[in-house]
């Protein structure tokens, strides 16, 4: 993404806000030379920053930095909440995953829960998917939220202490990340 756009939207949600520099400074611990240098669009915020400011200002770091994406992230409701008792579905394509962290505590995925993973090919993903990666550079497999603008892949968690991360759409081809499906279903042990 453009420098710029990053710029643009953080202007845009500061007027919205009526919120001041220096107040965005004090919230995110952020220094003022260095917001200043965000707002011009000198250059964009490390990982960590961009996380701040995207919890201060309410918005998801996806559309922040410029992505086509909705601005808040999605969130289950309780009518959502509500459709996901019961036993486990058994979905045509679909397998079991034990989530290995807290990183989407707050869409009620805990560390432990069981999801019900179905196979879905990438042009079938729609932005806000909770799905399955496996990142085979850090050697893992985690849950996140899903986000796709252009060639840029972006996933979110759903917990605000971890980071999020982004890969090029090559990335897939050259096999260091592979998208192994969408959550369709989840279920914990009290």
């Amino acid at each position: 993404m453009e420098k710029t756009a990053f710029a643009n939207r953080l202007r845009f949600i500061l007027e919205e806000k009526n919120m001041r520099q220096i107040d965005l400074c004090q919230k995110t611990g952020i220094g003022k030379s260095a917001m200043s240098q965000y707002l011009r669009g000198s250059f964009e915020p490390k990982q960590q920053n961009l996380h701040a400011l995207a919890e201060v200002l309410g918005v998801s770091e996806a559309w922040l930095m410029g992505y086509d994406v909705p601005r808040n992230k999605k969130i289950v409701t309780r009518d959502d909440e509500a459709e996901n008792h019961g036993p486990l579905q058994q979905l045509p394509g679909s397998f079991y995953f034990t989530a290995p962290d807290n990183s989407m505590i707050n869409a009620h995925i805990p560390k432990g829960a069981v999801v019900v993973i179905q196979k879905q090919p990438l042009e079938n993903l729609q932005n806000g998917d909770i799905v399955l990666l496996s990142r085979r550079d850090e050697g893992e497999s985690c849950l996140r939220f899903f986000y796709q603008d252009a060639e840029t892949l972006f996933f979110s968690p759903a917990n605000p202490d971890v980071l999020p991360f982004t890969y090029r759409l090559s990335d897939l081809t050259e096999n260091r990340l592979q998208i192994d499906g969408v959550a369709r279903q989840a279920m914990l042990t009290l």
